[in-house]
């Protein structure tokens, strides 16, 4: 997720969603990689048990990333990695 273009939080997880009768979108099996609590200098927190996504966290936050907004949260998409 981006705020401003800046990379606050990392989700993975997300290839499976569900869809309600409102038409809102969740994602049951999204994992909260990491966050950041800081923009000026970026004081990372790395949440997720799986190496891999500790490590695509860690690279993507507090950088700053072009990003696909359709309402409050902004989406970038990665390729899928093998590295563990």
């Amino acid at each position: 997720m981006t705020l401003s273009g800046y990379v606050v939080a990392v989700l993975t997880g997300l290839d499976h969603w569900e869809r309600d009768d409102r038409g809102r979108h969740g994602f049951p099996g999204a994992i909260l990689a990491g966050y950041v609590t800081d923009l000026v200098q970026p004081v990372k927190h790395l949440t997720a048990s799986r190496p891999a996504d500790r490590k695509l966290a860690d690279l993507l936050l507090g950088t700053r990333l072009v990003s696909h907004s359709g309402g409050t949260i902004a989406y970038v998409t990665t390729a899928k990695t093998t590295a563990g």
